[in-house]
Order: C-alpha cells, then structure tokens, then sequence
C-alpha cells in the first residue's frame, strides 16, 4: 500500500517592510581606510554599500518611502541626546565567522559600548538581537571556499593578533531603500 504524502503549501513571504534603519559607529582616518581595503580585496559588493561600522542598534524594518523626513521622530529623539552621549572607542582585534559567509573582525564589548547601545535601545526601541555581538563586518556574500581563504589570510596578519583602537566621536543614522544601491546618512549624533 502506497503511502500518499503530503503537499507542502509553501508559506508566503513576510513583508519585512519598505527601507531598513540602523545607528552605527564608523571608524575613521587611516584605520577605517585599511579596513575598508581589506573589505574591498574580499568582497567588493559588500564594501561599496557601506563604509566600515559596527552597528548599534538595528536593523530595523520600516514601511512607506525611504526618506529623512519618514524618521523625523527618531531623529528629533536623537536630537535631543546630542552632546550627552560620551564619545567612547571601539576596541577591534580577531578575525571570525559567522557561518561560512561572513567573516568580520571582532569588536570587545566594554562598559561604554553597552552603555550607548542601551541608550539608542531606549531611544529607537528594541532591534532584531536577543544577544549582542558587536562586530565589524568585512565580508558577507562569501563562498564556503572563499570564507575559508580569507579567514586564513587574515588570522596570519595583525588584525588576528593585534589591537585597534577607533575612537568614536559621532553616530550616523542610516537608511536604506529596496531600490538604493548604498545605505546612506539621515542623520549625523554628535557624541559629547
């Protein structure tokens, strides 16, 4: 007697939304400039959408146009921590993975670092972590066998061994449409 299975009804897509949102940390000077030569060598796609970053609260999904003007609440709230936010500064060192896609370098989660992202958690609500792991992503669109060639590159360089400091002295608000090529500032948070 044949058994008779059954069709799986596939199950429709959730609409995430129209354009995405996150506050980020961007490294800057020739640190940034080096990082970004690495994420160009490895992954040049991921590299022109962009610049160098570790996010801080986000991503988040939002519906209606992309524009500056569709964050104007979240902005104003930002607006208003100008200034009382310290500048602080990422610690970087440590290549790893995530999977067999993306490799990114690792970002220590300090006292201060925690402490921002609490606050912009409170000011933008809560985003997609249950756990946050800070992290400077240097490629995502990887291969099995391209994820394993960069991440032994760079474990024999300083950026497995060494330590960087990224002193940080402002947050950008970035937005990013389903049609943009590039995420791009909304909004620039003056620390301190």
């Amino acid at each position: 007697m044949a058994v008779m299975q059954r069709k799986r009804t596939p199950k429709p897509r959730q609409r995430r939304g129209d354009y995405r949102i996150f506050i980020g940390a961007f490294p800057g000077g020739a640190l940034a400039d080096e990082i970004q030569a690495i994420r160009a060598q490895f992954d040049p796609k991921t590299a022109v959408i962009t610049p160098p970053h570790v996010t801080l609260a986000g991503t988040y999904w939002r519906s209606g146009p992309a524009t500056a003007e569709n964050e104007a609440d979240l902005i104003a709230r930002l607006e208003a921590m100008a200034g009382k936010i310290k500048p602080f500064s990422l610690e970087l060192g440590g290549i790893r993975s995530f999977g067999s896609r993306v490799v990114y370098l690792g970002v220590k989660r300090t006292d201060d670092l925690l402490k921002v992202r609490a606050t912009l958690i409170r000011l933008a609500g809560r985003d997609k972590h249950r756990r946050f792991a800070p992290h400077l992503t240097l490629a995502m669109r990887l291969n099995k066998a391209d994820t394993a060639v960069m991440l032994t590159n760079l474990r024999a360089t300083e950026w497995e061994h060494g330590r960087f400091t990224a002193p940080i002295t402002e947050l950008r608000l970035m937005q990013r449409g389903r049609d943009d090529a590039a995420w791009r500032v909304i909004y620039t948070l003056p620390l301190g």
